[in-house]
């Protein structure tokens, strides 16, 4: 991966990691993305990212892996060998993560601790394990970034989502923290917060008629008319974190969210 910087992508084989994959090969910079599964075939998602470069006039060069990132063994394996391949990361983007929407009433502890362990932990063991191979800044070459995909979730109260938003809230503190720890070595770490992003997730929720008027009333309210931010929106501002234009930015949060969080609607 000579040409181009080096983004790795949790998350990154469907929905915002993937959009996330395809606007940094849009630039020019060549990926590797990290599934859920060790056993899946990720190459659809590889085409789909090198389209997305070859399309703006860059060979990018894109490989995929599947890893379990609750096992943190074999999340450190994998780092080991991506850099003993590739050399150092000079891109992270943690987008992997899961959703859940149960009262308290009916959720689990189990289905709690799955959130947690996966959003939260899951963080931790790719952000520990990745981080003897990210860039440091070394006099006037950039360190590397980081960039956690959170929620807004983690900031407002939304009932029937008890487990994911404070998993959500763990996600953004921890950026937050991590940014006094890294700044020094030259690495920026953010987070962006979305909100209703229009992806398989929300696919339910988007095609139940029984929705449409509470959709709409969303849009309503929303400054932007949108119900639905989309995963490119989300996209756009994940790279221009990664960009020397957020070299100043240590711990942020930014919400992307179409204003909804303006209203809690």
């Amino acid at each position: 991966m000579a040409q181009g910087r080096t983004v790795l992508v949790t998350g990154g084989t469907s929905g915002i990691g993937l959009a996330i994959a395809e606007t940094f090969a849009r630039a020019g910079d060549n990926l590797i993305l990290l599934g859920s599964n060790p056993d899946r075939d990720y190459s659809k998602a590889v085409q789909t990212v090198e389209a997305a470069g070859r399309d703006a006039g860059h060979d990018v060069r894109v490989c995929a892996h599947g890893v379990d990132i609750t096992n943190f063994a074999a999340v450190k394996a994998l780092m080991k060998a991506i850099s003993d391949k590739v050399g150092l990361l000079d891109v992270l983007v943690h987008s992997a993560g899961v959703f859940f929407s149960t009262p308290i009433t009916d959720e689990t502890p189990d289905a709690f601790d799955k959130v947690m362990t996966i959003n939260v932990n899951g963080m931790w063991h790719v952000v520990q394990a990745a981080l003897p191979f990210i860039r440091r800044k070394a006099g006037d070459q950039p360190g590397g970034k980081i960039v956690a995909i959170s929620s807004i979730s983690g900031f407002f109260g939304f009932a029937g989502f008890a487990g994911y938003a404070a998993s959500k809230a763990a996600v953004t503190s921890l950026v937050r923290t991590l940014a006094l720890e890294l700044g020094p070595l030259g690495i920026n770490i953010n987070a962006v917060e979305p909100g209703r992003v229009k992806t398989s997730m929300h696919d339910a929720l988007i095609n139940d008629p029984a929705q449409a008027e509470t959709l709409k009333a969303v849009a309503e309210a929303n400054p932007s008319k949108r119900s639905f931010s989309s995963p490119e929106d989300i996209a756009a501002v994940v790279q221009f974190l990664a960009s020397p234009g957020a070299v100043a930015l240590h711990g942020s949060a930014i919400v992307v969210d179409e204003g909804t969080s303006l209203g809690l609607v």
